[in-house]
């Protein structure tokens, strides 16, 4: 395994992330690559991968790395430490999804082409065993290293790459060489930063086959796009999005799971001109609209629907949504 930098400069407070990357070292093959702490920006949002694995004739994966015991509660995820004993963060798994697509998406801007190799998210946790049947909303069970995986963890990788990883191919060693040298120009920090003018201008630039789509598809009321993992569907919700807004119509942009919402936003933050109504996740909307919160199976397929349904009659003309965009539609129940 080659690493970037050769060798990483870990500090105390990333002795977990150190360990991680030398059981990497010890059993991933020789051509594979991972760079240590990529620091990225999608938008304004700022986002840290903390090993990012570039595996020829597998994928891409991103892995975020947290120490101590690490738990989650009524889907709150905690960390040992604090006062308390353990302390709330974010959910890592919900970072490292983010962090995916902002490293993506400016991958793509740099090489002028779809980053189509199969790509994984990933959460480490080197202390912490987990239970090898959990699973929770969003994130499988393959998706997770912990201390026990971390004996062998290249087939643990492989595994989510394969699996769960968005893209159409495994990664080509050559499209791998095309991509390391943009990490070695950026040197110890990688700001991926670029101004929200330029991010709405690049979106205008589209490819032949996607404006012959937004263009055929104009006068239809209801369209699906259907296409695999990487294929430019996100990009074509948003583009859509743009547009409805820009003939005035209330639009709302939404998806299913905390990592894409934060992705759409970030998109969509910089718009000099109309942009959606709401972008994120629909069951943050269904809240803000009155829904009552709630949990399990029956409430997002029954009650939440059913609140929803008797709220629509009151709302006001002025309140309702022209437009309804949906990305990744697949994760919600069939109507």
């Amino acid at each position: 395994m080659r690493s970037i930098p050769a060798e990483p400069d870990f500090t105390e407070a990333q002795s977990a992330e150190k360990v991680v990357w030398g059981q990497l070292r010890r059993d991933l093959p020789d051509d594979a690559v991972v760079a240590h702490s990529v620091q990225v920006r999608d938008g304004r949002a700022e986002c840290e991968i903390d090993l990012l694995v570039f595996w020829p004739g597998v994928g891409l994966a991103a892995i975020e790395v947290k120490g101590g015991l690490v738990s989650v509660d009524d889907g709150q995820w905690y960390q040992s430490g604090g006062i308390e004993g353990r302390r709330r963060i974010q959910s890592p798994v919900v970072q490292s999804q983010s962090s995916m697509h902002a490293f993506r998406t400016w991958m793509e801007k740099q090489l002028g082409s779809r980053v189509s190799s199969r790509f994984a998210y990933m959460a480490c946790f080197p202390y912490t065993r987990v239970p090898r049947q959990w699973e929770m909303a969003g994130c499988a069970r393959t998706l997770i290293l912990d201390a026990d995986d971390l004996v062998s963890p290249a087939v643990r990788i492989r595994e989510a790459i394969e699996r769960e990883g968005g893209g159409t191919n495994p990664l080509a060693t050559s499209f791998m060489d095309r991509m390391l040298p943009k990490l070695g120009q950026l040197e110890s920090i990688v700001d991926l930063s670029y101004s929200a003018r330029e991010a709405e201008d690049s979106q205008d630039q589209l490819t032949e086959r996607q404006a012959i789509l937004l263009a055929a598809t104009r006068s239809l009321p209801r369209v699906r796009y259907v296409g695999g993992a990487g294929s430019g569907k996100t990009w074509l919700a948003v583009e859509k999005a743009k547009r409805l807004a820009k003939e005035g119509k209330r639009v709302g942009l939404f998806c299913y799971n905390k990592g894409l919402s934060q992705h759409l936003r970030n998109q969509v933050q910089g718009w000099r001109q109309a942009a959606p109504i709401f972008t994120g996740e629909f069951h943050e909307y269904a809240l803000r609209l009155g829904v009552r919160d709630g949990e399990g199976q029956e409430y997002f397929d029954e009650q939440l629907p059913q609140e929803l349904l008797g709220l629509a009659g009151s709302l006001l003309q002025t309140e309702k949504l022209d437009a309804v965009v949906v990305d990744e539609a697949q994760d919600f129940a069939p109507l």
